[in-house]
């Protein structure tokens, strides 16, 4: 989740942005209002009034989703919190946050904020679908109003459900974490009563399912599948934080990595190197320094009959910052980095010089280890 994003505006100095999955949701979210919604509430319309009436209603449906997140980016930007980015993804969206909230009453203004907001949504929409109404609107522009107003609603009401990540979840976990004053064991517990009701509500959907109702038990076990995935994703990720707190990357780097040569051909690089060191990327080494990095990636771009011709130094990628960090940064911040890039190794600088290479397994391998001795 969140790995794909497509960035489509900034505002208010964040940036919003669209999961991949939210492409998909957004076409059954129109296919389900053209099809299903809108037809069995207004039988006297035709198919093309339909669809049009979906597609606004996806579009407020999304606009309201924003709204939602904003508020809880205003509330984190308020305390401290630093938020850059906004990501709609499936069924919902997600501000995301480089830290934990410092105290369980930041957790829970941020978390209320969003069903707030909803809420008001809801009655904006609602009353307005109540005026039109009585004032004649045109049927199509009730019956998106009406909408609104209802998913509003059920926005509101989805995410007050005590169903970590979701803002009841988060709300819950702030009263845990207040009672025992400890939040890895507040996560840990929202976490488990999250992963309740997601099976709960996959079961509801396959009943739904058996039932004939094809598209409803479709979205309740895709909801359920959201919220068993989001649940345990929240708690290691938790995990990952607190382990790595307060630790720089010169904690972790390994200062002597196996380097190639500048000067050494693909061929020799692939004959000597890959079958002692099967390693998906290599420093470059000039003159006793690293000054670049060579992947797998690379070496397969050159075909196999070019490679005596092509030497790693030709082919590498210079050091920048793309694929460096410094010495002195943290572990957290290197993790965010290697999933922006998707990269699984960045060299390590000190005074604009590379001095190690840090690489996502080590990491992994030492998060690991440390629940295995904690359980």
């Amino acid at each position: 989740m969140l790995k794909n994003k497509i960035t489509l505006l900034k505002l208010f100095g964040f940036n919003v942005r669209i999961d991949s999955s939210w492409i998909i949701i957004l076409f059954l979210v129109i296919w389900s209002l053209a099809e299903g919604f809108f037809p069995a509430r207004f039988t006297e319309l035709d198919e093309q009034t339909y669809w049009m009436m979906a597609i606004a209603g996806a579009m407020g449906l999304f606009a309201s989703i924003i709204i939602h997140e904003f508020s809880h980016a205003f509330i984190a930007r308020k305390y401290g919190l630093k938020i850059q980015n906004i990501t709609l993804f499936v069924f919902g969206g997600v501000a995301e946050m480089k830290d934990e909230p410092q105290n369980p009453k930041v957790e829970f203004l941020m978390a209320i904020a969003g069903p707030i907001a909803s809420l008001l949504l809801s009655v904006l929409f609602s009353t307005l679908h109540t005026v039109g109404d009585a004032t004649g609107l045109p049927i199509p522009i009730i019956g998106v109003l009406g909408y609104l107003g209802t998913i509003n609603m059920l926005l509101a009401i989805f995410n007050m459900l005590p169903a970590f990540p979701t803002d009841g979840g988060r709300i819950l976990r702030s009263f845990l974490w207040w009672k025992k004053k400890d939040i890895r064991w507040a996560t840990q517990m929202a976490s488990r009563i999250s992963l309740f009701f997601a099976v709960s509500i996959i079961f509801i959907g396959f009943v739904n399912m058996i039932a004939s109702n094809v598209i409803g038990g479709l979205w309740w076990i895709l909801i359920g599948s959201f919220l068993f995935s989001a649940a345990n994703a929240s708690y290691h990720s938790l995990l990952i934080k607190q382990s790595f707190s307060g630790k720089s990357v010169r904690h972790f780097m390994n200062p002597s990595p196996v380097t190639v040569p500048y000067g050494i051909t693909l061929k020799e690089l692939v004959d000597t190197y890959l079958s002692h060191y099967p390693h998906k990327m290599y420093p470059v080494t000039k003159e006793d320094s690293i000054v670049g990095m060579i992947t797998i990636a690379d070496i397969k771009a050159v075909p196999q009959e070019g490679r005596t011709q092509y030497t790693a130094g030709g082919v590498m990628h210079p050091k920048n910052t793309n694929n460096s960090v410094s010495i002195d940064t943290a572990v957290n911040d290197a993790l965010v980095k290697m999933n922006a890039t998707g990269a699984s190794r960045l060299l390590v600088t000190e005074n604009s010089k590379a001095v190690g290479i840090i690489t996502l397994k080590d990491l992994l391998e030492f998060i690991a280890l440390k629940m295995e001795l904690e359980d």
